[in-house]
């Protein structure tokens, strides 16, 4: 059994974590310095999207993590699809929405963000082709028995 993936995946998530929790520290202090000379439609914006993405960013690595080690189907496709339908819409919008005013610190930030999202949806799709396959064969074994 190759378990390469999954290692790969594992620490692609736990870097991520790292970057996050940097990520919210930065974001949030930029964010709290700008918010007097940003548009009302764009604060309003940002700052949903800011709280939006530290709910879905802790549950989407939680998800990862967990179900990455026990290699379990659901959460990994749920990891899967908070990915690809939620988070790279709501890094996308801070990371190219010239109405933001952002810092090159946070265009660094939120393009780290963006990338180590990208090599998860590729790695997390691999680990979940994988972990489907244990559980079609831990399936097909007790049904023969």
């Amino acid at each position: 059994m190759n378990y390469r993936n999954m290692l790969l995946l594992q620490k692609c998530l736990y870097f991520n974590l790292y970057v996050f929790l940097v990520w919210i520290l930065v974001v949030s202090f930029f964010l709290f310095m700008k918010l007097s000379i940003l548009g009302h439609l764009t604060k309003y914006l940002a700052l949903t999207v800011f709280t939006l993405l530290i709910i879905i960013e802790s549950t989407r690595l939680y998800l990862g993590h967990y179900g990455n080690l026990s290699c379990r189907v659901p959460e990994l496709a749920g990891f899967l699809m908070l990915t690809t339908l939620m988070q790279m819409p709501l890094i996308s919008f801070f990371l190219f929405n010239p109405y933001l005013l952002s810092t090159p610190t946070e265009i660094v930030l939120h393009g780290i963000l963006w990338v180590v999202t990208i090599f998860e949806v590729v790695l997390s799709f691999l680990a979940l082709r994988q972990a489907s396959s244990i559980a079609k064969r831990i399936y097909l074994k007790q049904c023969n028995n």
